[in-house]
């Protein structure tokens, strides 16, 4: 995400990142219904969340580029990072806290100063915009890695990421802070590596895509609920398994998909990251007083959750034709 230039782009790669954002949205709907209702484990939040956040890192390591750190200073590398990832960072979530703020009716400069508070310590006033702080650590730590790379580096590259369960939950809110980025970092590399594996076109045929699923599907069932959100990873080995297959068959998938809403969408994850919660929100308000008082079993099913999936996509969709069009620079894009 971010301020990739969007006519270098691969196709499958903006519909890779679609599916992802839709499965963002989905892990989310199907986790407040699953609060709401008091069960512990679902498994489509168990299998969403085995992948879902490992493909977008893996796919900002598939395009991470060589001349990133041979020809970038750090202080111009660093520059690009702010203009890409930080500003969007700032605008989406300050401007989701101030709307928390007005419609909450506590308009007050304490008010406002805690917004901004949450926003620059990273506790941030959406909880899905700590993937975007991530992804900046992440790559920060990738061009370090990358700029001075000694190949006795790559025994011991993986450790920080292998020993996260050992210490797990973390002390400090800056210690989970950092071990998100670590955890961004390590699949970032892994996507870096093995980029041409992705790129080929074997993980595009059918069968392959099946085997992959099935294979995501018992990797999730056998290391349980992961958040990255609080840096909880389960078995690293398996939790890296899991994350590379499910990138493998969604890229794949991608490459037989044909879609330019799926590409809008996906050149516009960064958006829709920031503001699906926020959309959420009014769609779920919306239908309590339409859709759920004539059938109040959509609260607590399947058909509940589909519905509300449909209406956060479709009420996203000119928010990002907004930002897409009238404010690029501050979703980190490049007119």
């Amino acid at each position: 995400m971010g301020g990739t230039n969007m006519k270098q782009r691969l196709t499958y790669i903006d519909i890779a990142r679609a599916i992802g954002i839709l499965f963002v949205v989905l892990g989310h709907i199907n986790q407040f219904y699953r609060d709401s209702q008091g069960i512990e484990c679902s498994q489509i939040l168990i299998f969403i969340y085995t992948f879902h956040m490992p493909l977008f890192f893996i796919l900002s390591g598939i395009l991470f580029s060589e001349k990133t750190f041979r020809n970038l200073s750090f202080f111009d590398f660093l520059i690009k990072k702010v203009k890409g990832l930080v500003v969007p960072y700032l605008f989406l979530d300050i401007t989701a806290g101030l709307y928390g703020t007005v419609v909450s009716s506590e308009i007050q400069i304490s008010s406002i100063l805690e917004v901004v508070k949450n926003t620059l310590t990273i506790h941030c006033n959406v909880g899905a915009n700590w993937f975007i702080s991530a992804l900046f650590i992440g790559e920060i730590f990738l061009y370090f890695f990358l700029k001075y790379y000694r190949s006795i580096y790559k025994y011991f590259v993986w450790i920080p990421f292998l020993i996260i369960p050992r210490y797990y939950p973390f002390s400090t809110h800056w210690i989970n802070v950092f071990v998100r980025g670590v955890i961004a970092f390590t699949f970032m590399l892994v996507g870096y590596y093995l980029k041409d594996y992705y790129k080929n076109d074997v993980n595009k045929q059918w069968d392959v895509i099946v085997l992959s699923v099935v294979l995501t599907y018992i990797i999730a069932m056998l290391n349980g609920q992961i958040d990255f959100w609080g840096s909880r990873v389960g078995n690293p080995i398996l939790c890296l398994i899991g994350g590379l297959i499910g990138a493998y068959w969604v890229i794949g998938l991608s490459k037989n998909i044909k879609s330019k809403l799926l590409v809008f969408i996906g050149q516009n994850t960064m958006t829709m990251m920031g503001t699906h919660m926020i959309v959420f929100g009014i769609v779920w308000n919306l239908c309590s007083i339409t859709f759920f008082n004539i059938m109040p079993l959509l609260t607590a099913n399947l058909y509940g959750e589909i519905l509300i999936f449909i209406l956060i996509i479709a009420a996203n969709l000119p928010i990002m034709y907004v930002y897409d069009r009238y404010l690029p620079f501050l979703i980190g894009k490049r007119r």
